[in-house]
């Protein structure tokens, strides 16, 4: 049971008096952590270089087979460029490019955020206990999808829309 412990020091009535420890990472999963960290972080460093032409994706990513077959952008088009943008400072032009990559881009910053809290100082955050479990895992991967579909919706709207001279 939590103790309400208030500015001042003082406990409500009828709280127990010892205070809960707050248990610190492991020093695997610290690693781990720092990993996650340094693996975003790069992927948005090459965003950003690919962005300021320092690199071209272009030789690794390639042309869109679903656009070249159907004439409609498949659930990926456009990740890249938003990617880029975002990872420029253009956080609500990378929403406008497709929004589910935007989306995923504000996840992976506060994802990074907390990785390098939990990598640094050890800090378990508990609902991330609760992400990594089954449940937690299943609801990330349905609410993932969603987002996808969601984008992909908008992007194949304003593809139509395009194409029919709106």
């Amino acid at each position: 049971m939590f103790s309400r412990v208030y500015c001042n020091g003082t406990m409500t009535k009828g709280q127990p008096s010892k205070f809960v420890k707050k248990q610190k990472l492991s020093r695997r999963a610290r690693i781990i952590a720092a990993v996650i960290f340094l693996v975003i972080t790069a992927g948005a460093i090459l965003l950003w270089a690919s962005a300021k032409g320092y690199i071209n994706l272009r030789l690794l990513v390639g042309v869109c087979g679903f656009k070249q077959r159907f004439g409609l952008p498949c659930p990926g088009c456009g990740w890249t460029h938003a990617g880029q943008v975002f990872f420029t400072g253009h956080i609500l032009e990378a929403f406008r490019i497709q929004p589910a990559a935007g989306f995923f881009c504000v996840v992976g910053v506060l994802a990074a955020i907390f990785a390098l809290h939990c990598a640094l100082f050890g800090i378990d955050f508990g609902f991330l206990q609760y992400l990594s479990k089954s449940a937690g895992i299943s609801i990330l991967l349905i609410s993932a999808i969603v987002v996808i579909m969601a984008g992909w919706a908008v992007t194949l709207i304003r593809s139509i829309l395009e194409n029919s001279g709106y």
